[in-house]
């Protein structure tokens, strides 16, 4: 297995970096599934993909809603993870192509982002009524997101 990388990413004018060593052996394997993620940064969506993989997931990663809605054609998933701001299709649109098309699909969403104070994203989490992730955030939340949105579709 290769080593994990660190991920830098800036936020509001800071470098922040995600170390994920310590976290890899501490957390539990997930319960396995497919999951459809979707992040433009090539580095994060890798970490993000390896600790899926990690977790016993069968994980899609693409960089952009289009190439997300291409995967939503060939077949269903169990879970959606999706960054909002993202080029071409970003995660809004992405949601309505993919509810449009398989309307089940839109329990199944996660969304992540870095704009906790954006008024128009906010008004499309409550709209929808989203689980979102804002960023920095750890692996262990995302984990416990995961879980939280598989216990409520059983």
């Amino acid at each position: 297995m290769r080593p994990l990388p660190r991920v830098s990413y800036a936020v509001s004018e800071k470098v922040v970096t995600l170390d994920i060593s310590k976290e890899i052996e501490a957390m539990p394997r997930g319960p396995g599934g497919r999951v459809l993620l979707l992040e433009d940064r090539d580095d994060f969506r890798e970490v993000l993909r390896d600790h899926l993989v990690l977790r016993s997931y069968e994980v899609t990663s693409v960089p952009n809603g289009v190439e997300g809605l291409r995967e939503i054609m060939k077949g269903a998933f169990d879970l959606i993870i999706c960054d909002m701001m993202m080029p071409q299709v970003g995660g809004e649109m992405f949601y309505w192509a993919v509810t449009r098309l398989r309307p089940a699909a839109g329990q199944r969403f996660i969304f992540f982002t870095g704009h906790k104070n954006n008024p128009r994203l906010g008004f499309f989490f409550k709209r929808v009524n989203a689980t979102v992730l804002y960023k920095p955030f750890s692996l262990n939340a995302l984990d416990s997101t995961i879980r939280d949105v598989l216990d409520k579709l059983r």
